[in-house]
């Protein structure tokens, strides 16, 4: 009896129920596709010896003029360094720290739940402004600053373990700030009596400490822009900056004396969380308040995401723009972003996408911040634990030395093998690497409502073959290792016993 091919598309698709999900894969945890092919996440070795003070918000990563490993953390109290020994606190003086979720005033909570001019108390969904951190390389050096505080500070890697120094010059009252390849400090926010001006201002070319933008013989300058909220984010791509608002987006380029900078409109794209925004490759994706968009080569576009219906779902309606962000993974295309599923408080769903073969997965995995694999080998990622950790490293398949094969599968929809009931006596998969260290489950249904049935889990033989038993219609299977280290699962043969005559089942 030949054995019938099981060819499924890489990436996950979700079409309202599994039994109606044909032929594709439905859900997944902590598993990618490599041409083709299955294979785990890479797990993650924890650096801080001990937790650092709040949340982890922001991991900044770099390399001084030696070659050598800096990171900068800022948490939701703190700013921590990191050169490759111990974690030191260099939070600066008079530091105001992040924000959390607050309560709003007119709107908040249910029609007629308080009294008119009453102060609302509990949890609703309407919050005071992002608070977020932002950091940019000043060549071996950092120009960071947060929002919640406004000022800019300047990092000295000579001086490693001394807190940065405040840019007295410098604009105060800021959202944000970024270095230009020109090596103009830019910085972001708003200005005037109500706050009602949006303004980008940056530095003298090549002196962060020269703001004066009256002067007739430095290149200081600033431009306010007419966009319909506050700016929050700048983002490097390969034709300038993308300058973000909460509902607009604006290219600004270099454009050399007299003007320095030239902003162009682009688009209407209301945001979420500007930790959203990914650069990579010159381009930068992020996950707005109408779905993934795209900025490439001056155009902004739709991301296509095939289980973007699903996402915003169980994203949770307070916390889930307050919490999302993301990063390149950098060790393979990949873009990550991280939210608060319903009722959490804390991101704790991750979704990616691989920009090359153009797929998508998802799974659990509580991370508070992400820092882009660029200087380093493997990414970064920060908990609300206060611990920072190093992920997808080679060779590291546990989750800190602690196992985690039992939270890791991958899932397929109903498989249109036959359009009668069938039986699976036999399966064949290739599975490379780690043969022995993967079990697979299978589910059928008789209707698309009916009852679920369970088959297995079964290992596969020495030969590779897998003995089954299953019977249904609307079959589907799960794959989970058995053991944390590599595995594969490959192309997949079942063998179905043909049905002819009067007694085949229908």
């Amino acid at each position: 009896m030949p054995l019938i091919p099981v060819k499924l598309p890489p990436g996950l698709e979700r079409n309202n129920t599994p039994y109606e999900t044909t032929d594709r894969y439905w859900d997944s945890n902590l598993v990618r596709w490599q041409s083709g092919s299955i294979v785990p996440v890479g797990g993650w070795s924890r650096l801080t010896a001990t937790p650092l003070n709040g949340a982890i918000r922001k991991i900044h990563v770099y390399r001084d003029n030696s070659d050598q490993r800096h990171i900068l953390v800022g948490t939701d109290t703190k700013l921590y360094e990191d050169n490759g020994s111990s974690y030191t606190d260099i939070t600066p003086a008079a530091f105001v720290p992040l924000n959390s979720p607050g309560v709003g005033g007119y709107g908040t909570l249910t029609y007629g739940s308080s009294t008119w001019g009453t102060p609302r108390s509990g949890s609703s969904g309407i919050f005071s402004p992002f608070s977020y951190w932002t950091m940019d390389n000043w060549g071996q050096d950092v120009i960071l600053t947060a929002n919640s505080d406004g000022r800019i500070f300047y990092y000295s890697t000579a001086t490693a373990t001394v807190a940065p120094a405040v840019v007295t010059t410098a604009p105060t009252g800021n959202n944000g700030v970024a270095v230009t390849p020109e090596r103009h400090v830019i910085a972001f926010g708003q200005v005037g009596s109500s706050g009602s001006v949006f303004r980008v201002a940056w530095c003298s070319r090549e002196d962060y400490t020269d703001w004066n933008f009256a002067s007739t013989t430095n290149t200081a300058g600033f431009q306010d822009l007419d966009s319909h909220s506050p700016l929050i984010a700048a983002t490097q791509v390969r034709e300038g900056h993308l300058i973000f608002s909460r509902s607009d987006v604006y290219l600004m380029q270099y454009v050399g004396e007299p003007f320095i900078f030239g902003f162009t409109w682009l688009a209407i794209a209301p945001m979420m969380h500007p930790a959203s925004i990914v650069p990579f490759n010159g381009r930068a994706a992020w996950l707005g308040r109408s779905g993934f968009q795209m900025y490439n080569g001056g155009v902004i576009s739709d991301l296509p995401c095939p289980i973007l219906n699903d996402i915003f779902a169980e994203m949770d309606p307070t916390y889930g723009q307050f919490r999302i962000h993301g990063a390149l993974n950098g060790r393979f295309p990949e873009l990550w972003w991280f939210y608060p599923t319903s009722g959490n408080t804390e991101a704790n769903r991750y979704v990616m996408l691989n920009y090359d073969e153009n797929w998508w997965a998802w799974g659990m995995l509580t991370r508070s911040a992400m820092s882009s694999a660029v200087t380093d080998i493997a990414p970064f990622m920060g908990g609300t634990d206060g611990n920072v950790y190093q992920h997808d490293a080679p060779n590291v398949w546990t989750d800190a030395g602690n196992p985690r094969f039992q939270n890791i599968f991958i899932e397929t929809g109903a498989l249109s093998v036959s359009d009668r009931i069938v039986d699976i006596n036999q399966m064949l998969v290739a599975t490379g690497d780690g043969a022995t260290q993967v079990k697979t489950t299978f589910f059928s249904q008789y209707t698309p409502e009916g009852a679920v049935n369970t088959f297995g889990p079964y290992t596969p033989r020495s030969d590779g073959y897998t003995d089954t038993r299953v019977s249904g219609r609307g079959v589907r299977m799960r794959h989970q290792p058995t053991a944390d280290g590599m595995w594969g699962v490959g192309s997949t043969f079942f063998d179905i016993p043909q049905q002819i005559g009067k007694g085949a089942r229908r």
